[in-house]
């Protein structure tokens, strides 16, 4: 099992803390700006000789640059596939947190607003100018400007990104993560239930450094987690089974086969859902989320 998930002695210690389901919720979730949509994407960089790797532009309005010595953990590429590590979707393994900072430790990441005539601000970074092709569609490169430097000229390549589907388009966003839920049982006995939220995470700081307040996923299969003490997960998904809304998400360049969650969603809000089971020990958590 890896680190920074709850173990089950603390579920049992903290069993006084109540379970409370996801009630629904009349609001719808929030329009995304289409600017946003026409632009999104992963791009990489071309460009011999570039400290850039990629450029990633989310539809909810966050951007992400990889350089040349971003951490290999947050590769964008997962490999191999096993069964033999538990891990969770918003924790990774403690080895190597990267901090919440604009950039470090290669990866430099913010929100990006529209400034018009194809360009954008990149939050705590500088500029950056949408180059297309003869089509007027393709977009094919960047200019990219660092606050205090000269334009950079980058050639790009898009990924190819998901299917547009009601599913997709829905969890594609960035989401404010509200509560946590645990529920541990033992042959089919509830022995422990508990909710971490920001307010409270602390009393549980043996096991989690900090709670993860918010959960990026984007249609080019990357997802990226904030939490409350200043650090950020970076990694990959992609769906298990749509219909079922089941996804996998990989954790240091890795998919396992039994990392997988379930999520549903209720108007702005939606809860995602996981389960360990072991020699008759269950751990179920609940993840609350609602759309920023």
């Amino acid at each position: 099992m890896k680190t920074k998930n709850i173990l089950a002695t603390m579920l049992m210690l903290f069993a006084t803390i109540g379970f409370t389901a996801c009630g629904d919720d009349e609001e719808s979730l929030p329009p995304l700006n289409p600017t946003f949509e026409a632009v999104s994407g992963k791009y990489t960089v071309t460009t011999s000789g570039s400290p850039y790797e990629s450029i990633e532009l989310t539809v909810s309005g966050n951007y992400i640059i990889t350089t040349d010595n971003a951490a290999p953990w947050a590769a964008p590429a997962p490999q191999a596939e096993s069964s033999t590590v538990r891990t969770n979707f918003l924790y990774r393994t403690a080895a190597a947190a990267q901090t919440r900072a604009t950039n470090y430790n290669g990866i430099i990441y913010g929100r990006y607003t529209e400034l018009g005539n194809n360009r954008f601000a990149l939050e705590g970074f500088g500029t950056l100018e949408i180059v297309y092709g003869e089509d007027g569609t393709e977009i094919i490169g960047f200019e990219l400007t660092p606050d205090g430097e000269g334009p950079v000229s980058l050639s790009v390549s898009k990924e190819t990104t998901m299917p547009d589907s009601d599913a997709t388009d829905k969890l594609c966003r960035t989401w404010r993560v509200d509560k946590m839920t645990y529920v541990y049982s033992e042959d089919g006995h509830v022995l422990g239930e508990f909710t971490i939220t920001a307010d409270n995470y602390k009393e549980f700081d043996d096991e989690i450094d900090g709670f993860p307040t918010e959960a990026l996923f984007s249609k080019s299969g990357t997802y990226m987690v904030y939490y409350t003490d200043g650090s950020l997960g970076i990694s990959s998904w992609k769906w298990k089974d749509e219909a079922a809304l089941t996804f996998l998400y990989a954790w240091d360049n890795q998919w396992y086969d039994d990392d997988f969650a379930t999520v549903s969603f209720s108007g702005n809000t939606a809860m995602v859902y996981e389960v360990y089971e072991d020699y008759g020990e269950k751990e179920e958590t609940y993840t609350y989320m609602t759309a920023l």
